[in-house]
């Protein structure tokens, strides 16, 4: 059964014995399609179609294991900036009593967390934003601003700690089990997050580490949007900075657009590369306001492309490049392109036949530092990398705390994304497409104004529609794992068995 876009709204226009009256109209089906697959995913989540999700957890790093044996001090005259030594002293990349190094390449910016205990021996928490070093010195930004006293401050303990894992922004829900990938097939199932809290589930200090067989939801975390567009213009107009450059290609000229995001931290290469390169970030804020079009076709020679986003390091304090701390506040900035229209000839053949529908795809990664990018058609736009509209994502917490690096896999229920173009497919069941179009029908008709007992009647057989299909499929009794009344009995190594 064809579900595209362009097949559902001949399919709604036949019911109603209705014709296309133009764009508008059409646009106006497309939006009540979009409104009703969103509340169908809601309604009866079972209606679609389970995807994969990939998620690892990392060890912990403790300043006392003898593998480690470094310690932490606050670099002068920053309140929130710390460095690496070994208990010598000695920048830990210069260190030959420690062989241990952090981890610099964004896989740890806002994922790892750390407590640090001070001279006075009290533990301070604090969110890491950024790592990286500068030769053989360590470094780390931090969310809050360390006290202002210096004294005691210094070589001083930490622990480097993931108290939670993300699933992508588009995670509905997650069916359980999930699974560890090793020898073990351990399963770890979800529990209410009520439940966990009122068993002492929550980790403390390390207190109960081993192979995790149990998780739950916990928080939700949004990376904020930027407000503005950025700004577009061809080199030979000099936008800022940087002088004119011809556009190489082989990407055709022609009309574009441009936005963009916000991202922080990277998630694992084992799983998170897309095909251009670029690590998927960990986070990733809703778009950026579009810009103006700029078209090829509307100067005399062919230029590149200069695109300008706001600067986040300096709106977040990270911006003066004298000092340490410059552009280290863990954001960075993806650039997304949209392409109108195609210049014909104006590069290889090959590269004439694209699409020009105007959808946005990843087009490269910057520093917000960095301020201008310069586009000349060398760069691919990444065709896996189609921008989303991000509502922020779901932390959940696994018990016990993980002892070592493990790999989740994960069955969920992504959101589905909403309806552009007419070969747009719904990823839904088949046997739910006659509720969807009920209730694509219902918002139909609200839209008409003076069709209210059409919208009541779409409603009701909407309903009637998904009663039948929760009793075909859903569990909406869940299972319920009896727990005793004495509370959760702890178990390090769940799951690992041997016959010593």
């Amino acid at each position: 059964m064809d579900v595209s876009l362009g097949a559902l709204r001949s399919r709604l226009l036949e019911f109603r014995s209705w014709d296309s009256t133009g764009k508008t109209f059409d646009n106006r089906v497309r939006e009540s399609l979009n409104f009703a697959l969103d509340r169908l995913a809601g309604d009866v989540p079972e209606a679609l179609i389970p995807d994969e999700e990939h998620i690892v957890l990392y060890k912990d790093i403790d300043s006392a294991d003898t593998a480690v044996s470094a310690r932490v001090s606050r670099v002068a005259s920053y309140t929130r900036v710390l460095s690496f030594m070994d208990t010598a002293g000695t920048p830990v990349g210069a260190s030959s009593l420690t062989a241990w190094r952090p981890t610099v390449d964004g896989t740890w910016d806002g994922i790892m967390h750390m407590e640090i205990t001070d001279g006075d021996g009290v533990v301070h928490r604090r969110q890491c934003r950024e790592w990286w070093n500068d030769g053989n010195a360590y470094y780390v930004t931090l969310d809050r601003p360390w006290r202002d006293d210096s004294s005691g401050d210094t070589s001083m303990a930490f622990r480097i700690y993931q108290p939670e894992f993300f699933v992508s922004d588009d995670v509905m829900e997650v069916l359980e089990p999930a699974r560890i990938y090793d020898s073990t097939k351990q399963q770890v199932w979800a529990i209410d997050t009520a439940g966990a809290y009122r068993q002492d589930m929550v980790d403390f200090q390390g207190d109960s580490l081993g192979r995790p067989y149990r998780f739950w939801r916990g928080r939700h975390f949004q990376v904020p949007a930027p407000h503005e567009p950025p700004q577009v213009e061809f080199s030979s107009r000099v936008l800022g900075k940087g002088a004119a450059s011809s556009w190489a290609g082989p990407v055709a000229e022609g009309e574009f657009q441009f936005c963009y995001t916000y991202v922080w931290g990277r998630r694992d290469e084992e799983w998170q590369d897309a095909p251009s390169g670029i690590r998927d970030p960990q986070w990733e804020s809703a778009p950026s306001p579009v810009s103006e079009s700029v078209d090829h076709a509307k100067i005399a020679s062919s230029y590149s492309i200069k695109i300008r986003p706001t600067n986040i390091d300096a709106m977040l304090g990270y911006g003066d490049s004298t000092k340490t701390d410059y552009s280290r506040s863990g954001l960075r900035i993806r650039i997304y392109v949209a392409r109108l229209s195609v210049n014909e000839g104006s590069k290889a053949a090959t590269f004439d036949q694209v699409e020009s529908s105007g959808k946005f795809y990843l087009l490269t990664e910057i520093e917000p530092t960095a301020e201008l990018y310069t586009w000349d058609g060398s760069v691919t736009p990444d065709y896996h990398r189609s921008l989303k509209h991000s509502t922020g994502y779901y932390a959940h917490k696994v018990y016990p705390h993980q002892d070592a690096r493990y790999e989740l896999d994960l069955r969920v229920l992504r959101l589905p994304r909403k309806f552009t173009s007419d070969q747009d497919t719904a990823p839904i069941q088949r046997d739910s497409v006659p509720a969807l179009l009920e209730l694509s029908l219902y918002y139909l008709c609200l839209q008409d104004g003076v069709d209210q007992q059409g919208a009541e009647l779409h409603l009701n057989r909407y309903s009637e529609l998904v009663k039948r299909y929760r009793m075909r499929y859903a569990n909406p009794g869940r299972i319920v794992e009896p727990v005793p009344l004495y509370g959760h009995t702890s178990r390090k190594r769940f799951g690992v068995f041997n016959n010593s």
